[in-house]
């Protein structure tokens, strides 16, 4: 299967709806609404022949679309890194295993800043008995009580930044929060790891200054995307519910949709 995706906005958004709306089959106000997000947007996910077929038309309406495999790179394809190295002539990423992704700065093609969001919700259900005189009139004392509930829910959110860096080979590296030790930012090392990332960022963006860069996947990745199966679970025991969800899998999504637009020419 592939996903269809848009990555700029149309110039004219009614136009852009009707040729969705004909190449797609869908009604109006549904091609309305699936390109109303900020771009990159999934559209929709098709088999790759109609996929295709799609892009065809909606590029032969202007609209600047492609499609990708909907299996995209992950953390499994991509180094993700325990250090990283600047040096006059490029970057080298580090695994905690030793392996490394070496690359010069002009071999840069991309730094996508992004975001990603793993929130657990949890339901508590409690049931007691509890006196109900009401009732115990009503029935001459043969019952007392009554069944009562309630009901508590909480939630928690944990967020974490990354940096993808992608070479002109196709390798990519991954500089994620959770994972990367600060210490080479040296003395501009920061008490805090959002901090560090914006200084990652920045530095990137200064050395590879021929690179593609942008910051949208740090609101977008942290949106679970229609289309996209979602990395989280849900799990049942006596009287509390959990569900966790992830939106790793729609991070890496987009990022392989930008990856590609740019590669197509579609981007910046």
């Amino acid at each position: 299967m592939k996903l269809v995706a848009i990555v700029r906005t149309p110039e004219r958004p009614e136009d852009a709806a009707q040729a969705l709306a004909a190449a797609a089959q869908l009604a109006l106000a549904e091609a309305r609404m699936r390109l109303a997000p900020e771009p990159p947007a999934l559209l929709v996910r098709l088999d790759p022949e109609r996929a295709d077929a799609l892009v065809t038309a909606l590029r032969g309406a202007g609209l600047a679309a492609l499609a990708v495999e909907a299996d995209v790179p992950t953390d499994r394809d991509r180094l993700v890194a325990r250090t990283v190295s600047f040096g006059p002539e490029g970057l080298v990423s580090t695994s905690r295993t030793g392996e490394e992704v070496a690359v010069t700065w002009p071999d840069v093609v991309a730094v996508l800043r992004g975001a990603r969001v793993a929130r657990t919700e949890t339901q508590r259900t409690e049931r007691w008995r509890t006196f109900d005189a009401g009732r115990a009139i009503a029935t001459g004392g043969l019952v007392l009580t009554r069944m009562a509930e309630r009901t508590a829910r909480s939630s928690d959110e944990a967020m974490e930044q990354v940096v993808l860096v992608y070479a002109r080979d196709g390798r990519a590296a991954n500089l994620a929060e959770g994972q990367l030790d600060f210490a080479c930012l040296g003395p501009a090392k920061q008490p805090s790891a959002t901090a560090n990332m914006a200084e990652l960022a920045r530095r990137l963006r200064e050395q590879a200054k021929g690179a593609f860069h942008d910051d949208r996947l740090l609101r977008l990745g942290r949106r679970p995307l229609p289309l996209v199966a979602s990395d989280g679970w849900s799990s049942r025991a006596a009287s509390t519910v959990t569900r966790r969800t992830d939106t790793s899998a729609s991070l890496d999504v987009l990022a392989e949709v930008m990856r590609q637009a740019l590669r197509e020419g579609l981007l910046p």
